[in-house]
Protein backbone atom coordinates (compact mmCIF):
# COMPACT_ATOMS: atom_id res chain seq x y z
CA UNK A 1 0.00 0.00 0.00
CA UNK A 2 1.15 3.52 -0.78
CA UNK A 3 1.12 6.46 1.62
CA UNK A 4 1.42 9.93 0.12
CA UNK A 5 2.59 12.82 2.30
CA UNK A 6 2.26 16.56 1.90
CA UNK A 7 5.51 18.28 2.98
CA UNK A 8 4.88 21.77 4.42
CA UNK A 9 3.30 21.69 7.90
CA UNK A 10 3.34 17.88 7.76
CA UNK A 11 6.89 16.60 7.27
CA UNK A 12 8.67 19.97 7.45
CA UNK A 13 7.85 23.24 9.20
CA UNK A 14 6.20 26.13 7.36
CA UNK A 15 5.93 29.30 9.45
CA UNK A 16 5.78 32.50 7.36
CA UNK A 17 5.61 34.80 10.41
CA UNK A 18 8.81 33.31 11.85
CA UNK A 19 10.51 33.59 8.45
CA UNK A 20 9.66 37.28 8.15
CA UNK A 21 10.70 37.86 11.76
CA UNK A 22 14.06 36.16 11.21
CA UNK A 23 14.89 38.62 8.41
CA UNK A 24 13.11 41.86 9.38
CA UNK A 25 12.66 41.49 13.15
CA UNK A 26 9.43 40.73 15.03
CA UNK A 27 7.75 44.14 14.55
CA UNK A 28 4.90 43.81 12.04
CA UNK A 29 6.09 40.31 11.09
CA UNK A 30 2.55 38.92 11.13
CA UNK A 31 1.12 41.66 8.89
CA UNK A 32 4.10 41.48 6.54
CA UNK A 33 3.84 37.70 6.25
CA UNK A 34 0.15 38.05 5.42
CA UNK A 35 0.80 40.65 2.71
CA UNK A 36 3.74 38.78 1.18
CA UNK A 37 2.67 35.12 1.29
CA UNK A 38 -1.14 35.21 1.39
CA UNK A 39 -1.28 36.46 -2.19
CA UNK A 40 -1.74 34.88 -5.65
CA UNK A 41 1.91 35.65 -6.49
CA UNK A 42 3.11 33.12 -3.90
CA UNK A 43 0.88 30.48 -5.46
CA UNK A 44 2.50 31.24 -8.83
CA UNK A 45 5.93 30.71 -7.25
CA UNK A 46 4.64 27.33 -6.04
CA UNK A 47 3.32 26.63 -9.53
CA UNK A 48 6.73 27.40 -11.01
CA UNK A 49 5.41 30.26 -13.17
CA UNK A 50 6.88 33.21 -11.21
CA UNK A 51 10.49 33.69 -10.07
CA UNK A 52 11.37 34.87 -6.57
CA UNK A 53 13.00 37.97 -8.07
CA UNK A 54 9.84 38.88 -10.00
CA UNK A 55 7.67 38.29 -6.95
CA UNK A 56 9.97 40.47 -4.83
CA UNK A 57 9.59 43.34 -7.30
CA UNK A 58 5.83 42.92 -7.62
CA UNK A 59 5.38 42.86 -3.83
CA UNK A 60 6.99 46.26 -3.17
CA UNK A 61 3.73 48.23 -3.07
CA UNK A 62 1.79 45.83 -0.86
CA UNK A 63 4.61 45.20 1.65
CA UNK A 64 6.14 48.67 1.69
CA UNK A 65 9.55 47.00 1.47
CA UNK A 66 12.14 47.26 -1.26
CA UNK A 67 12.49 44.45 -3.77
CA UNK A 68 15.78 43.53 -2.09
CA UNK A 69 14.10 43.26 1.33
CA UNK A 70 11.25 41.18 -0.08
CA UNK A 71 13.76 38.95 -1.83
CA UNK A 72 15.73 38.45 1.39
CA UNK A 73 12.55 37.15 3.06
CA UNK A 74 11.68 34.90 0.12
CA UNK A 75 15.22 33.51 -0.01
CA UNK A 76 15.03 32.67 3.72
CA UNK A 77 12.16 30.26 3.09
CA UNK A 78 14.05 27.10 2.00
CA UNK A 79 16.38 26.88 5.02
CA UNK A 80 13.39 27.39 7.36
CA UNK A 81 11.73 24.15 6.19
CA UNK A 82 12.97 21.93 9.00
CA UNK A 83 11.87 18.30 9.39
CA UNK A 84 9.69 17.33 12.34
CA UNK A 85 11.74 14.59 14.08
CA UNK A 86 8.55 12.80 15.21
CA UNK A 87 7.30 12.67 11.62
CA UNK A 88 10.64 11.44 10.30
CA UNK A 89 10.49 8.60 12.86
CA UNK A 90 6.94 7.79 11.79
CA UNK A 91 7.93 7.81 8.11
CA UNK A 92 10.85 5.51 8.86
CA UNK A 93 8.50 3.10 10.70
CA UNK A 94 6.01 3.09 7.83
CA UNK A 95 8.81 2.43 5.36
CA UNK A 96 10.09 -0.37 7.59
CA UNK A 97 6.57 -1.85 7.72
CA UNK A 98 6.68 -2.26 3.95
CA UNK A 99 4.63 0.71 2.80
CA UNK A 100 5.75 2.60 -0.31
CA UNK A 101 5.96 6.32 0.43
CA UNK A 102 5.55 9.32 -1.86
CA UNK A 103 5.50 13.10 -1.44
CA UNK A 104 2.96 15.40 -3.09
CA UNK A 105 3.65 19.05 -2.37
CA UNK A 106 2.81 22.57 -3.47
CA UNK A 107 6.30 24.03 -3.35
CA UNK A 108 8.52 26.34 -5.39
CA UNK A 109 11.77 25.36 -7.06
CA UNK A 110 14.10 26.91 -4.46
CA UNK A 111 12.44 25.13 -1.55
CA UNK A 112 12.32 21.64 -3.05
CA UNK A 113 15.89 21.99 -4.37
CA UNK A 114 17.06 22.92 -0.86
CA UNK A 115 15.23 20.02 0.78
CA UNK A 116 16.65 17.54 -1.72
CA UNK A 117 20.18 18.79 -1.08
CA UNK A 118 20.02 19.10 2.71
CA UNK A 119 17.64 16.47 4.10
CA UNK A 120 18.12 12.74 4.40
CA UNK A 121 14.49 11.65 4.89
CA UNK A 122 14.19 11.23 1.11
CA UNK A 123 15.75 7.78 1.46
CA UNK A 124 12.36 6.56 2.73
CA UNK A 125 10.47 7.92 -0.29
CA UNK A 126 10.03 6.14 -3.61
CA UNK A 127 9.08 9.29 -5.49
CA UNK A 128 7.70 12.80 -5.32
CA UNK A 129 5.52 15.18 -7.31
CA UNK A 130 6.14 18.89 -6.69
CA UNK A 131 3.90 21.63 -8.06
CA UNK A 132 6.62 23.89 -9.47
CA UNK A 133 8.08 21.02 -11.49
CA UNK A 134 4.80 19.90 -13.06
CA UNK A 135 3.01 23.30 -13.26
CA UNK A 136 0.00 21.85 -11.43
CA UNK A 137 -1.15 22.36 -7.86
CA UNK A 138 -3.29 20.77 -5.19
CA UNK A 139 -6.28 20.71 -4.98
CA UNK A 140 -6.48 20.54 -8.80
CA UNK A 141 -7.45 16.96 -9.72
CA UNK A 142 -4.78 16.72 -12.43
CA UNK A 143 -1.84 16.73 -10.00
CA UNK A 144 -3.28 13.72 -8.13
CA UNK A 145 -3.87 11.91 -11.42
CA UNK A 146 -0.32 12.77 -12.48
CA UNK A 147 1.05 11.15 -9.32
CA UNK A 148 -1.07 8.01 -9.75
CA UNK A 149 -0.05 7.59 -13.40
CA UNK A 150 3.62 8.46 -12.84
CA UNK A 151 4.10 5.78 -10.20
CA UNK A 152 1.52 3.30 -11.49
CA UNK A 153 -0.60 3.54 -8.35
CA UNK A 154 -4.23 2.53 -7.85
CA UNK A 155 -6.24 5.20 -6.03
CA UNK A 156 -7.99 2.73 -3.74
CA UNK A 157 -4.60 1.39 -2.56
CA UNK A 158 -3.33 4.83 -1.51
CA UNK A 159 -3.65 7.05 1.55
CA UNK A 160 -3.01 10.80 1.24
CA UNK A 161 -2.04 12.85 4.33
CA UNK A 162 -2.23 16.67 4.15
CA UNK A 163 -2.92 19.49 6.62
CA UNK A 164 -5.39 21.09 4.17
CA UNK A 165 -8.93 19.65 4.29
CA UNK A 166 -9.51 20.92 0.73
CA UNK A 167 -6.48 19.03 -0.55
CA UNK A 168 -7.59 15.85 1.22
CA UNK A 169 -11.14 16.21 -0.13
CA UNK A 170 -9.78 16.54 -3.68
CA UNK A 171 -7.84 13.29 -3.27
CA UNK A 172 -10.89 11.51 -1.84
CA UNK A 173 -12.98 12.67 -4.81
CA UNK A 174 -10.63 10.60 -7.00
CA UNK A 175 -10.96 7.52 -4.79
CA UNK A 176 -7.77 8.04 -2.79
CA UNK A 177 -8.02 7.51 0.96
CA UNK A 178 -7.57 10.74 2.91
CA UNK A 179 -6.37 11.88 6.32
CA UNK A 180 -6.31 15.49 7.52
CA UNK A 181 -3.06 16.07 9.43
CA UNK A 182 -2.90 18.02 12.67
CA UNK A 183 0.25 16.69 14.36
CA UNK A 184 2.50 13.65 14.49
CA UNK A 185 0.75 12.13 17.52
CA UNK A 186 -2.68 12.26 15.89
CA UNK A 187 -1.26 11.01 12.59
CA UNK A 188 0.34 7.98 14.24
CA UNK A 189 -2.83 7.20 16.19
CA UNK A 190 -5.01 7.31 13.07
CA UNK A 191 -2.56 5.17 11.08
CA UNK A 192 -2.69 2.54 13.86
CA UNK A 193 -6.51 2.75 14.05
CA UNK A 194 -6.80 2.30 10.28
CA UNK A 195 -4.39 -0.64 10.26
CA UNK A 196 -1.53 1.00 8.39
CA UNK A 197 0.80 0.65 11.35
CA UNK A 198 0.99 -1.71 14.32
CA UNK A 199 1.69 -0.23 17.74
Amino acid sequence: MAIIFDLGRVVVSWDPVAIVGSVMGPADAEALAERLFNHPDWLEVDRGTLSLHAMARQAELRTGLSAAQNLAILQAVPASLLPDPAMVRLIEQLHGAGHVLYALSNMGHASIDWLEQHQSFWRFFSGKVVSARVRMMKPEPDIYRYLLVSFDLKAKECLFIDDSPANVAAAEALGIGGMVFTDAVQCRRQLIEQGWLHD
